[in-house]
């Protein structure tokens, strides 16, 4: 576990901290270890106490003394060393002092950062109140320098910190704020597209935009927790309940500035951000109503209260069984990953002893105990299965070795089957076949999508499958780890991330097409081709509605989507398509409606 929680704090206290180790205990140490000692408290409290008992002896010495020279010398002696241990004491601070400087400004940095993200915070909330598309623009607009500023600084100090579950963290939170992002956008263009054509469903609309929205803010704010954390076991020991209501009472004082300004204002619309934001921090206050009014004992708050304590009670056993596999699991990945180094050691080693062997089933035992916690059998089986191939393996490995046949050709391909993967290694052609089947996708997908679109999403996929072919040829020519290597599946990673991103905004503005209002225009077809024979434009009213039709996708046809129907129909084709029976003038055209409605 590192000392110091950010690189820069250890890059500048760790020489100092080395340097004071050296002046303080190099009689004591030498520089058998070398290591820097943070602390310096202790063993220069102890140098001092030995100093201040030597003077001490040395004064009563030199009175009960005949000795004359002794009596001339001491005391010139007990003032140096005096000096020295203050100067001693004065030096063990120096760690301390630098150590409090830098963690200041470090503070300074992370206000920084959260400002950003309260920031963000705050400006997510106006999605409550956009109800038209150039709101939607302008939102969007303003939004997106935001997000991109906070996610820069957000990867600048995952970067910078020295513990590795805080950056998994970070990380975590911040890329599901990224995949939000584009779903909240989407689900605002719903609402305002439902809203403003008064279609059905503008409920649905407002839940999802709302719960979207509700999820994006818990990340940031996860983020803004996580970021205040410097220590490991802070966080592993804190108090879940206390974090709990800290989060709901952040939700509160998030909220009660719109709350109170709604209710200020005589004249504030119902229904705005203003009353769902006091409805939010009800929903919150509800949680302690009935105790806060003193009805803690009422029969119908204690039936609730043991309905809670029951479901509580067995969410508790869940998730402590759950704690316990996974610190079980985590456990016996951490022994794995102390043991592989020493495995591989032993596997390269034609000449190693038997003590490698032991290494191997040592490792092997760790991972039987993962195998017997995986709830999925298949997985179960397929690692029990694979730990029994590599005993038996290293097993007969290792009788080879004590008869002096480590180096023969039957050792060595018992060891290749042995060695873990590296960039050498040969996959058989899964990376590429899984790459392949993205980027065919990828193009499926862009089939479908309007022309700068689509050529953008093509050019993703081209560029994909040009590294794809880069890295198999240098792999091909043996040089699968070298640094052009490397770099080129670096880029290939970046380019299949970028990939995915574009797929994963076409799939958002598909579906936002899909659920767009498709009925208007059937319904337009239906009342112009039962208009009276004498209404005026008749004719021209009927194939201009009849093309609006071509170019909507109805709710049964949503992979067409955009897609021209086949000819545009004519009053003619109609006729002729109507039943045998010769229906009045008047009504010639009713025969159309369950043809349009079916």
């Amino acid at each position: 576990m590192p000392v110091f929680h950010t690189k820069t704090i250890e890059s500048i206290l760790e020489p100092v901290a080395q340097q004071i180790s050296h002046l303080v205990i190099m009689h004591e140490e030498g520089e058998v270890d070398g290591k820097a000692i943070p602390d310096l408290t202790t063993p220069v409290a102890a140098v001092q106490a030995a100093v201040s008992n030597l003077v001490r002896v040395g004064k009563e010495t030199v009175q009960t003394t005949d000795d004359q020279i002794m009596k001339r010398d001491m005391p010139p002696a007990f003032i140096k060393v005096e000096n020295a241990c203050t100067k001693l004491v004065q030096a063990a601070g120096i760690l301390s002092g630098t150590s409090d400087l830098l963690l200041t400004f470090d503070e300074a940095e992370v206000r920084k950062i959260i400002r950003v993200c309260k920031g963000i915070l705050e400006y997510l909330t106006v999605a409550e109140v956009v109800e038209t598309i150039p709101d939607l623009i302008t939102y969007t607009k303003n939004l997106g320098p935001g997000m991109t500023k906070m996610a820069k600084m957000i990867d600048e100090r995952q970067q910078e910190l020295t513990h590795q579950e805080h950056r998994v963290m970070l990380i975590n939170s911040m890329n599901t704020v990224k995949e939000l992002l584009p779903i909240l956008i989407s689900g605002i263009k719903i609402f305002v597209t439902t809203k403003t054509s008064g279609s059905h469903g503008v409920e649905e609309a407002v839940k999802n935009r709302n719960f979207t929205f509700e999820k994006m803010s818990a990340e940031i704010n996860e983020i803004i927790r996580v970021l205040q954390l410097t220590s490991w076991d802070e966080d592993a020991w804190a108090n879940k309940d206390t974090e709990a209501m800290k989060r709901a009472l952040g939700l509160i004082e998030s909220k009660m500035g719109q709350a109170k300004n709604w209710l200020r204002d005589p004249n504030a619309p119902p229904g705005d951000a203003g009353e769902q934001a006091v409805r939010q921090i009800l929903d919150e206050a509800g949680k302690v109503d009935m105790r806060a009014r003193g009805q803690g004992a009422s029969p119908m708050a204690m039936q609730k209260a043991q309905q809670v304590s029951h479901g509580l009670d067995d969410l508790v056993a869940k998730v402590e069984n759950a704690a316990r596999k996974l610190e079980a699991m985590t456990n016996a990945k951490q022994a794995i990953a102390k043991l592989i180094d020493s495995a591989q050691g032993w596997l390269a080693d034609p000449n190693g002893g038997p003590e490698g062997e032991k290494t191997i089933n040592a490792l092997l035992a760790e991972a039987a105990k993962i195998a017997q916690r995986c709830e999925d059998p298949k997985d179960r089986d397929d690692i029990l299965r694979s730990i029994q191939e590599i005993a038996a393996m290293t097993a007969k490995l290792s009788d080879l070795r004590r008869q002096g046949k480590g180096d023969t050709p039957e050792a060595r391909a018992l060891l290749n089957r042995l060695r873990l993967p590296s960039r050498t290694s040969n996959d058989h052609g899964v990376g590429q076949a899984a790459i392949r089947g993205l980027v065919a996708e990828g193009r499926r997908l862009a089939n479908a999508l309007p022309g700068p679109f689509r050529q953008e999403l093509v050019g993703k996929c081209e560029q994909v499958e040009q590294l794809m072919a880069q890295l198999a040829e240098l792999a091909a020519r043996g040089e699968g780890d070298s640094p052009q290597a490397r770099a080129v599946a670096q880029q290939l990673q970046e380019a299949l991330k970028d990939l995915k991103g574009k797929m994963q905004e076409a799939m958002t503005q598909e579906v936002s097409d899909i659920f767009s209002d498709t009925t208007t225009p059937i319904k337009l077809l239906a009342v112009a081709a039962t208009a009276p024979v004498d209404a005026p434009n008749r004719d021209e009213v009927f194939e201009e509605r009849a093309a609006n039709l071509r170019t909507t996708p109805t709710d049964s046809e949503p992979q067409r989507r955009k897609r021209p129907l086949s000819g545009r129909p004519t009053r003619a084709q109609w006729r002729e398509s109507r039943p045998p029976s010769n229906p009045p003038e008047t009504s010639r055209h009713k025969w159309f409606l369950p043809l349009v409605f079916c």
